[in-house]
């Protein structure tokens, strides 16, 4: 009886303590004025975080915090849910946390900080932008984490603190509300975003986190690496692999061998915890293994794995925007592109989804199953997440301290020494440690002075510190012997000294080496020979920017800027104008088709990312985002040329002046070949080049140095020597490697490519094309081949 009565007594004083933390906490309804996944409706950046400041301001049981500004100065905000009780502890929990990823605690204190402390997840939202369901989502997942009551609920409050991000994206997500909401009910509804929907980057932000070129980057790996170190790192997006519903994990071959085993298993049984609740909530078309693999390091959910923590990915179906559509059987495949059947069960894919109407409400839910599927199996074993962290860190630190390497000494001489700072600043930004020799260091007969940096392998986050360092070999992985290579999911090399062109040495063996810990290194100015000369003129270059949202351009303006490069952005009607040299010293094309340059998206013209069923929807492009430089404007690149101007060509974009001018260069490389039949293949990969050092547009280039390519193109000059001078000159200015090509990631039909020119510059008239077959200036990342692009610029203006 008496027991009977505590027992009344305890829910009583639950039921009130809920209610007087709730009473005022509005519904996503009472704020938006619709409910977010609505058909055809969006919320923009404003509208979501308001929501949220409204909600820290009526519940104990979340917390709003500031953590930076987007590329274009919105705030970006980080929600801590849970209990009341463990918000009042957080910065305890932080630390106990901290203590645990970083391998700092002895094993008893490990066992009591794990038994006491609280597991973290991280769910973020909106990365990319035009996958909307996110971002919607995100108010439903706080509102009902706050308010709910149920037994799940309270025990994932009690065990859990949810790092929500509402926004990650804040810039893109006005861009894409404000362009549907301009859009819906007229013929351009499902039109694609013209324009890149974060500055410099696009699509290409998920393929920043080990270089950290964007702020947003830099703000979450101060969060993640270096402050809270959560458990689970739960990034949301879309589009799943056709007629999937969602894509979950566990991820396709091939495995990283830098991710711990530990990481693999866990994200595997995250995967198989979403797969059950899938399966109880009666929710079909889950599916794993397909195509989203666990080898890159660059995205927002593999980063993290390299840090001990389980990386999720999570691709839900996106039709468009906001808008539903209705699927007949007919529309769905009968096998997925990897040659699954997709109407009957498989392995992993148990229920197949058979069409039917699909919603952005329909996303939203399954993404709020994978929240909940991941909360409350984090909730029912903290204790085991949080210990596994430290067993982690251990291990790493103990892997490093037997060698195999055991550190990389990295000169920090004249001609060494900045682009060694700019890639250990995007180190330490990621939770890597940077020391400084405090006396000579031998390697391999060569004497390194004292003040050279050193990275020991012996810190918690090994993995990540070799998987950088060292060249990747990427595995040839084939569906039967004569098959071709699965290629995979991003790049297959990309290791970053290499990238950036820094002088680095291996040390493999422990051994005693005299050095003290740094802090943080400064961002400095390039030097001098990076910049525009001082007094001489100054180059007036124009970026090419078509109405297709390419990440190239982006990077392009990004490296322009970070250089102090001034620039014109300039569009279709620019180039179609007369008398461009007037204007122009320089005139950079970034990577892109021929067809994308002269034609854009033609007017009329249906198109859209997404699921392949669009084309009798109302995607037509708006009349002032159609079309390219047609003949007219090409025509005008020639005279621009032809009259004195320098036009530069990257990677693909080499198609327009190749095929249209007469400059006695030919590609060597054709589209549609394959690797099977002998046909070049490079899935993003480094290729050593040789370099004409003494040609000026190589100048402070290395003589061996190593390319970022995707493919690319090489080229054949065809001009006759007897021809070959004057106003018709061809001079090559660096070639791929004759032998030993590949430096990191995978190609195949090397014999096409080995020694052929890769960077070309051919006179016409009183001016330049500047042929460059790869992108000089991939991601932002590829420091040592920069200076091509850079010098072309600064010559075309008289400088040397």
């Amino acid at each position: 009886m008496v027991l009977s009565q505590v027992t009344r007594r305890r829910a009583v004083l639950a039921i009130l303590c809920a209610l007087s933390s709730l009473g005022a906490v509005p519904s996503p309804k009472d704020h938006f004025g619709f409910t977010p996944g609505d058909d055809y409706k969006l919320a923009n950046y404003q509208e979501v975080i308001g929501y949220f400041q409204k909600l820290a301001a009526s519940s104990d049981r979340i917390k709003l915090v500031e953590f930076g500004k987007s590329s274009e100065g919105r705030a970006t905000y980080v929600a801590f849910i849970s209990s009341a009780e463990n918000l009042k502890r957080l910065d305890q929990y932080k630390e106990m946390n901290r203590r645990l990823a970083l391998g700092l605690a002895t094993p008893e204190e490990a066992a009591k900080l794990s038994a006491e402390s609280k597991a973290i997840v991280w769910i973020d939202s909106g990365l990319h932008a035009t996958e909307v369901a996110p971002v919607q989502q995100a108010p439903h997942l706080a509102y009902k984490m706050i308010t709910g009551e149920t037994d799940e609920i309270r025990r994932i409050r009690d065990n859990v603190i949810l790092m929500q991000v509402p926004v990650i994206n804040p810039d893109g997500l006005d861009m894409t509300a404000g362009w549907y909401r301009k859009n819906v009910g007229t013929p351009h509804e499902l039109a694609p975003l013209p324009t890149l929907y974060q500055k410099y980057s696009g699509h290409d932000n998920n393929r920043d986190w080990f270089m950290l070129n964007l702020p947003e980057t830099r703000n979450v790996c101060r969060l993640l690496f270096r402050e809270w170190f959560p458990q689970i790192v739960y990034n949301q997006h879309q589009v799943a692999p056709f007629p999937a519903r969602i894509f979950i994990p566990p991820y396709a071959e091939p495995l990283n061998p830098n991710i711990p085993a530990a990481v693999m298993e866990g994200i595997s049984g995250i995967g198989a915890a979403m797969r059950e609740r899938f399966a109880r909530e009666n929710k079909a078309g889950a599916m794993s293994y397909n195509g989203f693999d666990a080898w890159w390091n660059g995205g927002l959910r593999s980063a993290p794995a390299f840090h001990n923590m389980h990386g999720i990915l999570t691709e839900t179906a996106l039709y468009q925007y906001a808008t539903p559509k209705v699927y007949k059987l007919t529309e769905i495949p009968e096998r997925f592109a990897n040659g699954i059947p997709a109407r009957e069960p498989s392995v992993f894919y148990e229920k197949p989804w058979l069409g039917g109407r699909w919603a952005l409400m329909d996303a939203v839910d399954y993404m709020l199953t994978a929240d909940f599927a991941i909360l409350e199996l984090a909730a029912s074993r903290p204790r085991q997440f949080l210990h596994k962290a430290w067993e982690m860190a251990q291990e790493q630190i103990a892997a490093g301290q037997k060698g195999g390497p055991y550190a990389y000494v990295i000169p920090a001489d004249p001609g060494n020494a900045w682009q060694a700072a700019e890639m250990l600043r995007r180190l330490q930004g990621a939770g890597v440690e940077v020391r400084k020799t405090t006396a000579p260091v031998e390697v391999n007969g060569k004497s390194y002075a004292a003040g050279s940096y050193l990275v020991l392998t012996a810190q918690p986050f090994r993995g990540y510190i070799v998987d950088l360092m060292e060249p990747q070999k990427y595995p040839e992985i084939r569906s039967s012997a004569n098959g071709p290579v699965k290629r995979p999911y991003d790049l297959a090399g990309w290791t970053l000294p290499y990238q950036m062109g820094v002088q680095y040495a291996r040390i493999e063996q422990p051994s005693a080496i005299g050095s003290e810990l740094i802090g943080d290194l400064p961002a400095q100015e390039p030097p001098a020979s990076w910049l525009p000369k001082p007094g001489a003129p100054k180059a007036r270059v124009a970026l090419y920017e078509p109405f297709l949202a390419n990440s190239d351009t982006g990077w392009t303006q990004w490296m322009l800027d970070y250089f102090h490069v001034g620039h014109t952005v300039v569009h279709n009607a620019d180039l179609r104008a007369a008398d461009l040299r007037s204007r122009f010293d320089t005139i950079i094309l970034a990577q892109q088709s021929m067809n994308s340059i002269l034609h854009g998206t033609r007017e009329g013209e249906r198109s859209g990312r997404g699921e392949p069923q669009v084309e009798a929807a109302p995607n037509v492009q708006r009349a002032e985002f159609t079309g390219g430089i047609g003949v007219e404007g090409a025509r005008g690149l020639q005279e621009f040329v032809k009259q004195g101007g320098t036009l530069v060509a990257l990677d693909t974009a080499t198609e327009l002046p190749l095929a249209l001018f007469p400059i006695g260069v030919r590609g060597v490389l054709r589209s549609g070949e394959e690797e099977t039949s002998g046909g070049w293949s490079c899935p993003g990969s480094l290729l050593h080049l040789n370099v004409d050092t003494s040609h000026p547009l190589a100048a402070g280039v290395a003589k061996d140095a190593i390319a970022t390519s995707t493919g690319g193109q090489a080229f054949d000059v065809t001009m006759l020597p007897e021809f070959n001078q004057g106003d018709r000159e061809v001079k090559v200015v660096a070639s791929y490697a004759k032998q030993n090509l590949l430096a990191s990631g995978w190609i195949a039909g090397e014999r096409i490519v080995a020694g052929k020119p890769a960077v070309v510059s051919a006179r016409m008239g009183q001016g330049r094309v500047v042929l460059i077959g790869f992108r000089a200036q991939f991601r932002g990342q590829s420091f040592g081949t920069f200076k091509f692009l850079l010098n072309a610029i600064y010559q075309s203006a008289g400088q040397n």
